[in-house]
């Protein structure tokens, strides 16, 4: 995978961490952090859920081998 990727993924965590902190408004490091990794777990949940449900369609033969991947 690109180093790109990386760089998108970066971007996307903590932007969406400095949204979500400003609209709670926290103030200490250990809340920004608490976020960051209730975000990045939350992207790896979805991105794992794709992924299961493209498993699910090309084992129901609704899609093609390599569907997802």
């Amino acid at each position: 995978m690109s180093v790109r990727y990386y760089w998108i993924s970066f971007i996307v965590v903590l932007v969406l961490t400095v949204v979500i902190s400003w609209l709670r408004q926290t103030r200490t490091k250990k809340e920004f952090f608490t976020i960051m990794a209730g975000v990045a777990g939350g992207l790896v949940v979805i991105g794992l859920l794709i992924a299961g449900l493209g498993k699910l369609l090309e084992a129901l033969g609704i899609a093609q081998s390599g569907f997802l991947f």
